[in-house]
């Protein structure tokens, strides 16, 4: 049996969901610059939105913890180029080109690196065009990428009532000790960006209202950023939050999965939805659904705890 209020205190304790509000002092610095006329939203979304004509491109950028980058190099320059990509179909759109910054202390590390970036290109099917490279005493990987959409999906469109969905690909498993679950390594290229390409065919069919994909902050700090961005709560049933077998909850909820997404959707469509994921072997499920009052509300069984109270705090920086 789940004890809500100390499973609450402990994620809300834990260096994911905090590292998330650490960005606030020094994204203020750009208040009065995030927009000379073409960008349509402000900071804050999975990537940046400039209009261009007809479409919009997409611009996002991601970096790998540095110790991480040191103990695990092939692997960091693998996931430097997924979560970017990610980003890209969490918007509705489709990647374009990558552009890395790598730095290593000696050769070794910085080919492992940059051999795990090449191996996140090849399966996600994403040129890499460029870069900056510094021989440096740390490791360190991070990406830049461009896409482009007709059709944008938004963090801020999340209404009251609509139903919450989280989708993740369960299969595959933990990687080593690590707050990361492996659901893309071991997929050919046909079968990664198949199932990548689930997001912007809902967003065509106008299936979905918002999205975000499952960053470092879990599944819970995710949804905390969506909601927030929408100017919503949420109530959530964890059971009903998918996960393996092979994992306990309080890990599940800190792990970046790999492959995963959180979506809104009205509730007339959510069936059609689910089963678009799991014609692709993703698990998917309603876990809840957003609300009118500014708080995440955990259920569980009969107890209830609150994780994000907005009117006290923010998972997300007004600009």
């Amino acid at each position: 049996m789940v004890n809500l209020k100390l499973l609450i205190e402990r994620l809300r304790t834990s260096n994911a969901f905090n590292r998330k509000k650490a960005i606030h002092p020094p994204l203020k610095a750009f208040a009065d610059v995030w927009n000379f006329g073409a960008t349509v939203d402000p900071i804050g979304d999975d990537a940046a939105i400039i209009k261009n004509g007809d479409e919009y491109l997409l611009l996002s950028c991601d970096g790998i913890l540095p110790q991480l980058a040191e103990k695990e190099p092939f692997w960091s320059g693998y996931c430097a180029v997924l979560v970017s990509v990610s980003d890209i179909y969490a918007m509705g759109g489709k990647p374009i080109a990558v552009v890395n910054l790598l730095s290593a202390p000696d050769e070794a590390t910085s080919v492992l690196i940059a051999e795990g970036m090449a191996e996140g290109c090849r399966k996600l099917g994403v040129p890499m065009v460029g870069g900056h490279f510094f021989p440096e005493e740390a490791s360190g990987v991070a990406t830049a990428i461009l896409g482009k959409t007709s059709k944008l999906l938004r963090a801020t469109n999340g209404k009251p009532g609509q139903s919450v969905i989280v989708a993740i690909d369960l299969n595959g498993g933990r990687y080593k000790d690590y707050l990361q679950w492996d659901s893309t390594s071991f997929l050919d290229t046909d079968e990664m960006v198949r199932k990548l390409n689930i997001i912007p065919l809902l967003a065509e069919l106008d299936f979905v209202q918002a999205a975000r994909d499952i960053s470092n902050a879990g599944i819970l700090g995710t949804l905390a950023m969506l909601a927030e961005n929408s100017q919503c709560g949420a109530e959530v049933d964890l059971s009903l939050i998918p996960i393996p077998d092979s994992i306990d909850l309080e890990t599940w909820l800190q792990i970046y999965p790999g492959y995963g997404f959180i979506l809104t959707v009205n509730p007339e469509v959510e069936q059609q939805v689910i089963q678009q994921f799991e014609d692709e072997g993703i698990t998917a499920n309603v876990i809840g659904r957003l609300t009118k009052e500014m708080q995440v509300v955990i259920t569980s069984l009969e107890e209830k705890e609150v994780f994000v109270d907005f009117t006290e705090e923010s998972m997300v920086v007004e600009m």
